[in-house]
């Protein structure tokens, strides 16, 4: 989400984003009752579209395992409804463990360590070990953290823009 927010080209775009964190902070709990519906609809309609395109344009390629895996991953979380915010954290709190743990490489091959990032990293990882150990309980502050989060990622990619800005008419 954070790329995709950094690489946005318009600001209304990321004005969105800022809506969407808002929401998140403040309506944790509705959130969290729609979210196997928010999730698992879109994974399967990613699947379905995905295969089909495989199929019909063979030259277009996309990753059939990736496809499938999401359409299953999507199934999984509409048949349990409620019961998929266990699930769903689990799978949330890897994908947080894999992201910290490309951030720690991507240190090691820079050579180049931030303190704000590092602190950043550890948080992520504690967090993402509370929402494996109990899911259900630190779902609604995790959808709040996301919110933070994406408001966050709004503000860099702003301030990026600006000194963007500078540099080119230092030039």
């Amino acid at each position: 989400m954070k790329n995709l927010i950094l690489n946005l080209k318009k600001d209304r775009q990321a004005f969105l984003f800022v809506i969407l964190g808002l929401i998140l902070i403040a309506v944790p709990a509705q959130i969290s009752s729609a979210v196997p519906f928010l999730l698992g609809i879109p994974m399967v309609i990613y699947a379905i579209l995905n295969v089909v395109i495989s199929f019909r344009y063979r030259e277009a390629l996309p990753k059939l395992g990736n496809s499938i895996l999401a359409g299953v991953l999507g199934l999984v979380i509409l048949l349990q409804k409620a019961d998929s915010l266990s699930t769903i954290g689990v799978i949330w709190a890897i994908f947080s463990l894999h992201e910290s743990a490309e951030e720690i490489n991507e240190f090691i091959e820079t050579k180049h360590f931030n303190i704000v990032s590092c602190i950043s990293i550890i948080i992520s990882v504690v967090l993402a070990a509370m929402l494996m150990f109990d899911p259900f309980e630190h779902f609604e502050t995790h959808i709040r953290i996301l919110g933070l989060e994406i408001i966050a990622s709004v503000f860099t990619r702003r301030k990026r823009l600006i000194e963007e800005k500078v540099q080119r008419s230092a030039v």
